[in-house]
């Protein structure tokens, strides 16, 4: 029998329509593909979000992933997803969330893998951001933009 190619996912947003997506999303594709799911826990995050996956796909919580913007906690992130790649070896990474779209992008451009985005809505659309931040974050998603990845749109 063939071995599985190994898909990573990243995602910083594991709650709400995002977690929606991912359990459906996760649980079909584990029929094709070995599927590692690197994760940041979110007020949203239900309580045994476990549950909702297949046993087969390979949980690994990233405890310095987070939405806000921290420096210290955001370079600690982007070398601890490196890692788990590193260990797992994928054939193909996405990110889901914007958060995990900028450092992935940063930390995986240059390599043969395969990278693809979700955004799931971009930060610089959120009405509950000043002008001033909203600005800082479009600039940030242009410069991204530029990374060597696909980007996946789920809406206008």
């Amino acid at each position: 029998m063939a071995q599985k190619k190994k898909l990573l996912y990243v995602v910083e947003a594991f709650g709400g329509g995002v977690f929606t997506y991912l359990v459906e999303l996760t649980n079909e594709l584990v029929h094709t593909y070995d599927i590692y799911i690197a994760y940041a826990v979110r007020a949203q995050t239900p309580s045994n979000f476990k549950a909702y996956f297949d046993k087969r796909i390979h949980l690994i919580e990233v405890k310095n992933l987070q939405r806000s913007i921290s420096p210290a906690d955001d370079l600690k992130a982007f070398f601890a997803i490196r890692q788990i790649a590193k260990e797992i070896s994928p054939d193909i990474i996405h990110f889901h969330s914007s958060k995990a779209g900028v450092l992935g992008r940063w930390a995986f451009n240059g390599n043969r893998i395969p990278l693809f985005y979700t955004p799931h809505g971009y930060s610089f659309l959120m009405q509950n951001s000043g002008k001033a931040k909203r600005s800082i974050y479009k600039m940030i998603e242009s410069v991204c933009g530029k990374r060597n990845c696909t980007t996946i749109s789920c809406s206008a």
